[in-house]
């Protein structure tokens, strides 16, 4: 027993032991780990669309934001029908952008399926019958560092079409 004791205290020795500091290390692979965000904050999206048909006594407006950090908002309205649905869709722009400066969002991407509106904000000087509307839009620009307005397909827009119709069947 006490060979058998001695034997266990050599072993419990050596695994203690620290490992020699002259071993070279410099021979071993090293890997470095880049990380990346799993998501990268993107500028806020608001989609808009506007709701009206011709013998309502409302038009129904709607907006769905994405903020930079991918939480979704929205917003619908029922309002008196406006003069034509070209008239809801500006109506529903000027909403939605007076919106996003009350909840203080600084710069924003308004995506609308309606062409015509993303052309009456380029070229202003061809739609005078929306010279007001053009206007007051330009001025709630000012409030934003950065702003646009897009056209996407209407395919991709359901959300804010959801919520425009809904506002104004609930009259």
């Amino acid at each position: 027993t006490l060979q058998h004791a001695s034997l266990e205290a050599e072993c419990w020795r050596k695994a203690n032991e620290k490992e020699e500091a002259n071993e070279d290390h410099d021979d071993l692979p090293t890997t470095e780990v880049e990380t990346v965000p799993l998501w990268i904050p993107q500028i806020p999206t608001c989609q808009i669309d506007a709701s009206w048909i011709n013998n309502g006594s409302v038009s129904g407006l709607g907006w769905s934001l994405k903020d930079e950090m991918g939480v979704e908002y929205f917003g619908l309205r029922a309002c008196n029908r406006s003069l034509s649905a070209l008239h809801a869709e500006m109506e529903g722009l000027l909403w939605a952008a007076a919106c996003m400066r009350d909840i203080r969002i600084t710069s924003v991407r308004f995506e609308t399926d309606c062409s015509d509106l993303v052309d009456m904000t380029t070229n202003p000087m061809d739609w005078p019958a929306f010279a007001t509307e053009i206007e007051e839009f330009q001025r709630l620009q000012d409030d934003f560092e950065d702003v646009r307005l897009s056209h996407i397909p209407r395919c991709r827009n359901s959300r804010a079409d959801a919520l425009a119709k809904d506002a104004r069947t609930r009259d």
